[in-house]
């Protein structure tokens, strides 16, 4: 196997761990806030452990095996690369912000003997759910960028699609739970 070759492999492998990282972080915020009780919760608080760590090494592989293979590609100056790298690059400070905010919610779960209703505040934090999505969606959109080497207009256009649906899927989600949370109290208070 060439160089070239293992470095492939490397950047799909890393791009694969990256969705599973993404997989598990959206499992644990999904299952954390739909907990009602301590013991609900606690498995959830870091169900992989070191999911950080594993998170951040991909996206470095996936960061330099990227430049690598965009070098031997000669594709630097390609208007799909640059953007790529900048959605990369938006990417990180978002999960840096939200792994901050995650880690404050798992020391106070593990500090807690109730379930307390800062934790449903915090765990249903706006930050926490459109910073996932528009961390999957721009993901999703960088993956588009790398099958479909697009010129410009079409490469920002695929940019700027995503992180707009990135932040417009978690809004859906809360209006369709606000009415069915809305609903339930209406029908338990008759």
């Amino acid at each position: 196997m060439s160089l070239y070759g293992f470095v492939l492999f490397l950047h799909v492998a890393a791009v694969l761990g990256l969705f599973v990282c993404l997989g598990f972080e959206a499992l644990s915020l999904f299952r954390l806030r739909r907990a009602s009780t301590l013991a609900e919760a606690r498995p959830w608080i870091d169900p992989v452990p070191r999911l950080p760590l594993w998170t951040g090494v991909s996206a470095l592989v996936v960061f330099g095996s990227g430049i690598y293979l965009a070098m031997r590609m000669s594709a630097f100056g390609q208007t799909w690369i640059d953007l790529t790298i900048i959605a990369l690059l938006l990417i990180a400070p978002l999960g840096a912000l939200t792994g901050k905010r995650m880690r404050t919610i798992r020391q106070a779960l593990t500090d807690a003997s109730t379930l307390e209703p800062e934790l449903f505040t915090r765990l249903d934090d706006a930050l926490l759910k459109i910073s996932l999505s528009v961390r999957i969606f721009t993901f999703l959109g960088i993956v588009l960028l790398m099958a479909a080497k697009p010129e410009l207009s079409p490469s920002v256009s695929i940019v700027v699609s995503s992180i707009f649906l990135g932040v417009l899927a978690p809004l859906a989600f809360w209006r369709r739970r606000t009415l069915v949370s809305a609903a339930g109290t209406t029908l338990g208070n008759r």
